[in-house]
């Protein structure tokens, strides 16, 4: 019976640890993306007689392998064990790891997979205290993340889309109008509204919410997040009724984190009938931690080097020895002993259907040699 593939248990008991320890979940998260691995090709080879003893003793992974908590670890600490560069693990002692085999290309590659270590449940206490946490960071990011917003009072930021032209000033409305025809070719930026072609309110701040102190959670503002990457988001209501459903328009205004020029609106979006969505990028956000681009993880290493028997090793080695002979030969060469395909191709340069000799030359009066092209 065949055994299920290393890589898919790695894999499965890795989400089974995630789900348990990371609160926020988002239905667009790929849950098979962790762990990552990545795989490397080596050039030394290894003999076929070792490959197959590493294969047949190989250790098996299940996907219910789960280590005992211990009851000492932090709440929410995720204490998965990642395999550094060197094949050595961050933050705990070196494992075993398993072996596959792999065929590419008609041949055969002994793999060794790193095992990584799930993070250990959390018991009740811990959860408990994980979620309070979490639920702590959530109002204290929100209400940060408005702050940082703050200094945009008093300013607005537009959009261009076809026909229609938006703009977003802070703490007050959302507009959507026409921009007013250009003078002379010319567009005018901010775009000014053409009195000419309605315009339309598709949110905005209550009288009262606009009047607080700096530093108070805005009107509808609330943190979410999308797997690791948390946003703050503004809904506002009170724009103007809409003809089809003569309901008042609305719109939801999402604040990411961009370090990458200034403030500006990314996009907008009709998501439904009167109902719009807008994305604001701005580097005040990148200014707290919380609303930071999760940190790339680094993949774990799958080591590959191709299985030979002795003959073809000695082949190989035998090869690669005169190639590094070859390349140590070639640097030893004068320019005139190369090869006519090694040497270096003088350049050509033509001026006015006239070809000059090589700029590699040093060119003087008397030696310029001119040849004039001859037309077919």
């Amino acid at each position: 019976m065949a055994r299920p593939g290393i890589l898919f248990l790695l894999m499965m008991g890795e989400i089974v640890a995630r789900s348990g320890v990371h609160g926020m979940f988002s239905v667009h998260d790929d849950l098979l993306a962790f762990p990552q691995y990545e795989i490397k090709f080596r050039d030394d080879v290894i003999l076929e007689e070792e490959a197959e003893e590493r294969l047949s003793s190989a250790p098996t992974v299940s996907s219910n392998a789960r280590p005992e908590a211990t009851g000492t670890g932090t709440a929410g600490e995720d204490d998965t064990v990642r395999i550094d560069e060197e094949g050595e693990e961050e933050g705990g002692s070196h494992e075993a790891e398993t072996y596959e085999a792999l065929w590419l290309n008609g041949r055969r590659y002994l793999c060794s997979v790193p095992i990584v270590k799930p993070a250990p449940p959390m018991n009740a206490t811990e959860k408990e205290l994980s979620r309070a946490a979490e639920e702590k960071e959530l109002v204290r990011a929100t209400t940060r993340g408005w702050e940082l917003l703050s200094d945009l009072e008093g300013q607005c930021l537009y959009f261009v889309s076809g026909w229609w032209s938006y703009s977003y000033c802070h703490n007050h409305e959302i507009r959507q109008f026409h921009q007013k025809p250009p003078q002379n070719s010319v567009n005018t930026w901010p775009p000014t509204e053409d009195p000419a072609t309605p315009s339309y309110i598709l949110g905005q701040v209550s009288p009262e919410a606009a009047k607080r102190t700096k530093g108070q959670k805005g009107e509808g503002t609330e943190l979410q997040a999308t797997g690791e990457l948390r946003f703050l988001v503004q809904k506002l209501g009170g724009g103007t009724t809409c003809d089809l459903t003569r309901k008042e328009r609305k719109i939801e205004v999402q604040f990411h984190c961009n370090s990458q020029g200034s403030d500006r609106i990314g996009w907008i979006k009709e998501v439904s009938i009167c109902c719009y969505l807008m994305v604001v990028y701005t580097p005040r956000l990148c200014n707290d931690v919380a609303f930071l681009p999760p940190r790339e993880d680094r993949a774990n290493n799958i080591s590959c080097r191709e299985i030979m028997t002795p003959g073809q090793m000695e082949k190989y080695y035998a090869g690669k020895a005169k190639e590094e002979e070859a390349k140590a030969m070639k640097v030893l060469k004068k320019p005139e002993e190369l090869d006519a395909g090694e040497a270096k191709k003088p350049e050509i340069r033509t001026l006015g259907g006239v070809v000059l000799r090589a700029t590699d030359d040093p060119l003087t009066d008397e030696d310029i040699e001119i040849i004039i092209r001859q037309e077919l």
